[in-house]
């Protein structure tokens, strides 16, 4: 089966998202854009659609500057570097493009960035950086933000693929005693990407605790980037399966508050679109319905989110100060957060209205920017 055959789990979950966040994303930052241009740019952009017809990054990309027509110019590069998948992305493109501006690049993105930058000088640009293997190297996510971060200076986002599997396999080199004539080679690369050599220290100071490991070097490699570029980010652990080890991390770099708030929500509902992919496929050759036994999960996990953000809300209130929940995002979410989303945040903010505990009703959008004042 060739990997673009059929879109699996994993990237359901990416593209979920990406076509929740691509469209918000223009309509926000084009609004004071020169004739309302705004960019996107796919660094790893494959062959646009699978082979079974559904969309890859590229045509879910045209599709979004086709809605946005009339209202926002959605700018594309598509650029692949290996030569089978650019010629099948040549014809998606030729054949989706329509009236819209897209160019492709044949190449590594590492090679075409400096003139990417160029092209895209004065417009926001989202980058999206979703390799097969490692990721880039640190200081060319670094210079995609050397672009100006001043108030009222055109918005930069990147969305990363930080490959796990790819990770744990080259960290498995540091302390393996078989003889591998590539090994320093793999370390070295992984070095290039992290930024350094700190990775290193972060895995082995774990020992035996892998999972501890893996989640240390990608919270450091996102820190790291935040030092280097002043950058809030977003972290999302990318499964196969519930309770498997994530396949990748999909990192949102952005110098906007709301950049990240609108990220935590499209991705909760990208989590859910993830959750029914994966029950369809667990359910198949079953009696069990998928829509019921959907319905029925879902509701155990609201009902678990909402009593959770209800405590958590009760307590950050007992403090008896007002405050607002983009500011103390994770202590109202706490375990929920990345999962849940303002719908559940709503439902727990009635409740403790209704309670007695606040006299800030939950009226208004979005809800994460309004001060909650105690009772």
């Amino acid at each position: 089966m060739e990997f673009f055959e059929t879109k699996q789990a994993a990237a359901i979950l990416k593209h979920a998202i990406l076509k929740r966040y691509l469209h918000p994303y223009a309509m926000k930052t084009g609004t004071n854009s020169l004739n309302r241009r705004v960019a996107f740019v796919d660094g790893y952009a494959g062959e646009g659609r699978y082979v079974d017809g559904k969309e890859g990054s590229p045509a879910l990309a045209m599709l979004t500057a086709r809605n946005l027509a009339g209202h926002r110019q959605l700018e594309c590069t598509f650029v692949e570097a290996d030569p089978t998948a650019f010629a099948r992305l040549t014809s998606v493109v030729q054949a989706e493009a329509g009236a819209c501006v897209v160019a492709t690049i044949a190449g590594d993105i590492s090679d075409h960035l400096d003139d990417i930058l160029t092209r895209v000088n004065g417009i926001p640009v989202f980058i999206f950086l979703d390799p097969f293997g490692l990721m880039i190297p640190f200081t060319a996510v670094a210079k995609i933000f050397k672009r100006p971060g001043t108030i009222g200076a055109p918005a930069t986002e990147v969305l990363i693929n930080f490959n796990a599997s790819g990770l744990r396999r080259i960290a498995g080199l540091l302390t393996s005693d078989k003889e591998n004539p590539g090994r320093d080679a793999s370390l070295a690369r992984m070095d290039e990407v992290c930024g350094g050599t700190w990775w290193r220290e972060q895995w082995l100071q774990h020992g035996d605790d892998r999972v501890a490991a893996e989640e240390a070097v990608i919270r450091q490699y996102a820190r790291m980037i935040f030092a280097a570029t002043r950058c809030g980010f977003w972290i999302t652990h990318v499964k196969r399966r519930q309770g498997h080890r994530p396949v990748y991390y999909l990192i949102l770099l952005t110098r906007h508050r709301d950049g990240l708030h609108l990220f935590g929500e499209v991705a909760s509902k990208g989590l859910e679109e993830w959750r029914r992919a994966v029950l369809e496929v667990e359910l198949k050759g079953t009696l069990f319905s998928v829509e019921d036994t959907f319905k029925d999960q879902e509701a155990a996990l609201e009902a678990r989110w909402i009593a959770e953000i209800y405590e958590n809300l009760a307590r950050l209130l007992g403090e008896d100060k007002p405050f607002r929940v983009i500011d103390r995002y994770s202590e109202v979410y706490g375990s929920a957060t990345g999962q849940a989303r303002q719908t559940h945040l709503r439902k727990a903010w009635k409740q403790v209205h209704k309670d007695g505990l606040t006299k800030t009703d939950s009226t208004g959008d979005p809800l994460s920017g309004k001060w909650i004042e105690p009772a």
